[in-house]
């Protein structure tokens, strides 16, 4: 159909300039008669006449048909580019529903279909023999509908820099504009914003770990060492896209910033001269027996507790990290949901040095072989080096095997990034455990805090402390050595509570009028 129509078009321009040429040659000879005719005229009468009102007319008609001809051929190649620009125009709106469509089997639209119909609540109640289990269990999740309240339009949403890829999903920074903007200061104003999606929407399994870790996110609510959920963009969710919106974290992970600026660590901990002998006790911290922190220059001036440079690092720094992260693994306790994969490198930093767990679903897989190593009867690679005997064991995982990861935490910290069994090989760490060794105090660490490690790595998990006790241990510690670290951090994770509040600001769409 387009040769024929092109074909139309030269048969026309052809047949126009055919009669434009023949026009002219008549107009050119009845020109060239005229003037013999004259010349002629002129020799026997010797005057001179007027020029045949004919010709007048012939140019006149000649160039309103050339002009009206390029206006007519203009206006036809104005309706084909028109016509073109359309029809690519709906291609491309309809180009990733052919692909989508062209590349999926029904069983996977089918699957995705059910995922978004999972995601509505149904208003069905959870079963009472249920409502004990972690809500990361499969059974428990189902319960869990999406809340509406999170929504957000895809139009509010601009998407910026790549910010890192994993084996099961793609995070990008973005700017997110407020629903309702009430002035035209909030209509101006953005929230920079993390969006993560499945790196392979068509995978139904990296799909339904998304839908599950925003389910998650909905029931954990926010907290200040929690990243908080923002929002999700889940109508297109049938046709393999999600989008999970939350906090932008703009310093990365804790492990990362130990180990880059693990060359400038102030170490606060130094020798007591007045060390008390006092008996042991379990979960009672003991007063400074051979190390305590220095907060006082030369002189007896005071020292700053934490500088909020991150140019910065100090024993304080590690100090407010422990209690922060117990702080945040206390309240997921209280929901209750397990991590199962707590360790620095899912702990992430803001500019003000107060901390947010992160990646709730396990979904990410590290790339480097002295993190994971792969059991024997199973695919997928495990943290073994941050896990508890019986997690590695038999994959059993308990608010008491994350206890044992967050001595893993603390080992880590007081290392400045250090790798957890550093002299033994990933597929030796097992045994080694087993075997009731563990790893060694850390140089900057003090005694109280490597006696909670050890309680946090008992073999029999119902020995172990809860996150409950652990901060409450870690108050105790700090109020008898560094109260006033303990007021600061108390003091700037209300700050965080309240800006975390204000996140529900930027998703509030306008309520109908009643």
């Amino acid at each position: 159909m387009k040769v024929y129509g092109f074909l139309s078009i030269v048969s026309i321009l052809v047949a126009g300039l055919s009669f434009v040429s023949s026009r002219s040659n008549e107009a050119s000879s009845t020109e060239n008669d005229i003037f013999v005719r004259s010349v002629r005229a002129t020799s026997e009468d010797d005057s001179v006449k007027k020029e045949d009102g004919s010709t007048f007319r012939i140019r006149t008609t000649v160039f309103f048909f050339i002009y009206g001809f390029l206006v007519l051929l203009a206006f036809i190649g104005f309706l084909v580019w028109r016509l073109r620009r359309s029809k690519l125009k709906a291609q491309n709106n309809n180009s990733y529903v052919a692909r989508f469509f062209s590349r999926i089997s029904s069983n996977t639209y089918s699957a995705l279909q059910n995922i978004y119909n999972g995601m509505r609540d149904t208003g069905e109640a959870v079963p009472e023999e249920l409502r004990d289990c972690p809500v990361h269990e499969q059974l428990r999740t189902h319960y869990m509908p999406y809340k509406k309240k999170y929504e957000i339009s895809n139009e509010n949403l601009e998407k910026k820099k790549y910010l890192g890829k994993g084996n099961f999903g793609v995070v990008r920074m973005g700017l997110l504009k407020m629903a309702d903007p009430k002035t035209e200061e909030e209509e101006k104003k953005r929230l920079t914003v993390a969006l993560k999606s499945a790196a392979n929407c068509y995978d139904i399994t990296q799909t339904s770990m998304l839908a599950d870790e925003l389910r998650l996110m909905c029931a954990i609510g926010r907290f200040p060492n929690v990243l908080a959920l923002v929002g999700a963009v889940t109508v297109e969710l049938r046709r393999g896209r999600l989008l999970i919106v939350t906090e932008f974290i703009d310093c990365g992970d804790l492990h990362s910033y130990l180990k880059v600026h693990k060359d400038i660590f102030e170490d606060h901990l130094v020798e007591d001269r007045n060390e008390k002998d006092e008996p042991d006790s379990y979960l009672t911290p003991l007063s400074a027996k051979r190390k305590t922190y220095l907060y006082t220059k030369e002189g007896g001036e005071q020292e700053e507790v934490i500088k909020e440079s991150l140019k910065s690092l100090t024993t304080s720094d590690l100090l407010s990290f422990g209690l922060q992260i117990a702080n945040g693994m206390q309240y997921l306790a209280t929901i209750p949901l397990v991590h199962r994969d707590l360790a620095l490198r899912n702990v992430l930093l803001k500019n003000n040095k107060t901390v947010r767990i992160a990646d709730f679903g396990m979904a990410r897989i590290h790339q480097t072989s002295s993190y994971y190593r792969t059991k024997k009867t199973k695919d997928a690679p495990i943290p073994v080096r941050w896990m508890s005997p019986e997690a590695v064991d038999n994959m059993i995982f308990t608010q008491q095997s994350d206890v044992w990861s967050y001595g893993i935490c603390l080992y880590e910290l007081f290392t400045l990034g250090g790798l957890p069994y550093p002299e033994i090989k990933t597929d030796d760490v097992y045994d080694y455990m087993k075997a009731g060794r563990r790893c060694s105090q850390p140089e900057h660490c003090h005694v109280e805090l490597y006696n909670l490690m050890k309680l946090c790595w008992n073999m029999k998990p119902e020995l172990r402390p809860t996150f409950s006790v652990i901060v409450e241990y870690f108050i105790e510690h700090m109020k008898n050595s560094a109260p006033q670290l303990l007021d600061y951090v108390e003091k700037m994770l209300k700050v965080e509570a309240d800006n975390q509040r204000q996140l529900d600001d930027w998703i509030r769409t306008p309520q109908p009028v009643s």
